[in-house]
């Protein structure tokens, strides 16, 4: 196991698409740097009333999970396309190995880069706000978990852009599905009757990881539950992925 893990750590420092799909993520903090500064001068010139800004994750929230997808979707389609996947489980005997090799591999990037990011999406945030009482302290209730949540949201996002990847084998069709598995709840939930759309919204990633952090009016369902929710994109997305790699290609 640990040499698969090695290989496969090898094989995703190796891709370009990793640095391509990393260096996106930088966007966020564009957009919430953006985002507080158009709502601290709406602060300025309107007063209290606006829109709180908070820790700053929400302006981004979308974006990143989708980011960390296409990571985890990168890591396995490339291998599919050019047929080098066979070869791959000539070496490693048990695809179920790979997988987990893989999804350790992803989780661990995604986890880290998404932390980082996290903490220079909030840093940011509270860098443009500045004195104004509109932005969020560490010292906040949910501030910090809200922050540590979202690596956990990352590390799920790429497990289960892996999956999808590995059961479609297919770089567009698995980024199409991981774009509509992220965004089409939140697209839909207008649609809805209650609560039948709060539960719908509520069961998108990035909600999911602020409902762990316990962010109030964040969605549904409380902490234990999202953490249950989130455990189940994990293992739904590995034991899909290794019935269709074991039935299919090994």
């Amino acid at each position: 196991m640990i040499n698969a893990v090695a290989s496969e750590w090898l094989k995703l420092r190796s891709l370009r698409s990793t640095y391509y799909v990393l260096a996106s993520t930088l966007s966020a903090l564009a957009l919430t740097g953006f985002a507080a500064f158009s709502i601290s001068n709406y602060f300025d010139t309107r007063g209290p009333g606006g829109e709180h800004i908070g820790t700053g994750l929400s302006f981004s929230a979308d974006i990143s999970p989708v980011l960390f997808g296409m990571l985890g979707v990168l890591a396995i389609s490339g291998e599919f396309g050019t047929g080098m996947i066979r070869l791959t489980l000539t070496t490693i005997r048990r695809p179920w190995i790979l997988l987990v090799a893989k999804a350790a591999v992803v989780a661990a990037v995604a986890a880290v880069t998404g932390q980082a990011l996290a903490f220079a999406t909030y840093f940011t945030a509270q860098a443009v706000v500045g004195g104004r009482p509109i932005g969020a302290s560490l010292s906040d209730p949910a501030a910090l978990p809200e922050i540590l949540a979202t690596g956990a949201g990352s590390a799920v996002a790429a497990v289960t852009g892996l999956g999808l990847a590995t059961i479609l084998r297919s770089t567009p069709g698995a980024l199409i599905a991981l774009v509509g598995l992220m965004l089409t709840p939140t697209a839909t939930e207008r649609f809805l009757p209650a609560p039948w759309n709060d539960w719908t919204s509520s069961l998108t990633i990035s909600s999911l990881t602020r409902q762990l952090a316990g962010v109030p009016d964040s969605g549904a369902f409380g902490p234990s539950a999202a953490s249950t929710i989130l455990a189940g994109y994990v293992v739904i997305s590995l034991f899909a992925a290794a019935l269709a790699i074991t039935r299919r290609d090994a």
